[in-house]
């Protein structure tokens, strides 16, 4: 598999976030702690794509209300 395209851009952040994601995801470095965060999100837009396709389909409740509508 080939590695992923890395860029470089620049940012304005909140340094107190960064210092939350960073002990959050046990980060070393700022980059990682954002490549971490971006992952988080990702995955969770796709368990709630997931959620949304078996929604009302038997007995599955979300029980931790990631799903609105």
């Amino acid at each position: 598999m080939k590695p992923a395209l890395k860029i470089r851009k620049q940012f304005i952040l909140d340094p107190k976030k960064i210092e939350a994601v960073k002990k959050i995801t046990k980060a070393k470095t700022d980059t990682e702690a954002i490549n971490k965060a971006l992952d988080i999100i990702i995955a969770n837009s796709e368990i709630e794509k997931m959620l949304m396709s078996i929604k009302g389909k038997g007995n599955i409740r979300d029980v931790y209300n990631r799903v609105s509508g």
